[in-house]
């Protein structure tokens, strides 16, 4: 790329002399020395090799190739005002873009919700998301493709920060003629024995982690039968009898009614309570983005309200 004719600093010089009428009037706008501006118009128009101005001992008066190279100065100078302003309002997070990385098993409209309310009081910032597995959002988080990610809790690496979102209870789907759908409630202990459907994706993941930490004993292992289908699928497993299933509470007006008539559905509980998973957001402690720390912010006061 060959050097421009000229630079900025020419432009506010030429746009100052035609303002104030002379070059020792627009020296002293500009706070410089008048040999610093006549110095500067002198190179633009050698550099152009066309006059700018015609001196005179009343003053300079643009020519008439001047006059049309000052209006097109003038855009170009407000397209550099423009630039620096966006620059501004970035670094104080007023415009930009937000890159989310979301679990797959979250139900939609559950982030979106919140992403809209931060939206209203920023109208500048887009978001941006890219969907996954936890570990693949947090090695997309870890090498800066990512400014924040929403996943089930789990091992998180010292050099990520994060925090508690909100809690989905666990439930268990049965055949509606199952011997336990008249129960209340079922303990992890009243499923030893059946059969757990599990889906492809990462909820099935995070449920098969799950039962195992339950049920993992080396001379007894638990029943897990795994199906190349979304977790919401196994349900119409299920309502056929081939077993039992796990499912968050979020899912639940993800049920079409005809399922729900096949099925029963009731609360896990275990020694501690309620069974649940846990939804968390992750970001990087030397991320220097001041939206995702103005996001965060914002998700904090929310969350802890």
């Amino acid at each position: 790329m060959k050097r421009p004719l000229f630079d900025l600093w020419q432009l506010i010089c030429v746009r100052s002399i035609a303002e104030k009428g002379s070059i020792h009037a627009a020296a002293e706008f500009l706070n410089v020395r008048q040999s610093t501006v006549s110095r500067s118009l002198l190179a633009l128009e050698k550099r152009l090799n066309v006059a700018l101005f015609v001196r005179s001992t009343l003053g300079t008066t643009p020519t008439t190739f001047g006059n049309d190279f000052i209006r097109r100065s003038d855009v170009v100078l407000a397209d550099v005002s423009a630039m620096n302003t966006l620059a501004q309002r970035f670094r104080a997070g007023q415009t930009g873009q937000l890159i989310v990385g979301l679990q797959n098993c979250i139900v939609p409209g559950r982030f979106s919700s919140l992403a809209a309310d931060f939206q209203r009081d920023h109208p500048d910032i887009t978001f941006q998301y890219s969907e996954g597995g936890p570990n693949h959002l947090l090695y997309g988080l870890e090498q800066g493709k990512l400014d924040v990610v929403i996943i089930t809790r789990c091992d998180i690496k010292a050099s990520l920060q994060f925090m508690p979102l909100w809690t989905d209870k666990i439930l268990v789907a049965l055949p509606a003629d199952h011997t336990l759908s008249v129960e209340a409630e079922l303990s992890w202990e009243d499923l030893r024995n059946e059969i757990f459907l599990m889906g492809r994706d990462n909820a099935g993941e995070d449920f098969t982690a799950m039962i195992a930490r339950k049920f993992g004993e080396p001379w007894r292992q638990p029943k897990i039968r795994h199906h190349d289908v979304g977790s919401i699928r196994i349900l119409t497993l299920v309502a056929k009898g081939d077993g039992v299933a796990l499912i968050s509470s979020s899912w639940l007006p993800l049920i079409h009614k005809q399922e729900k008539k096949e099925l029963t559905l009731i609360e896990l509980r275990d020694a501690d309570g309620a069974s649940h998973l846990e939804f968390v957001i992750v970001w990087r402690s030397g991320n220097n983005s001041r939206i995702a720390s103005d996001f965060i912010d914002y998700v904090e006061a929310r969350f802890e309200a």
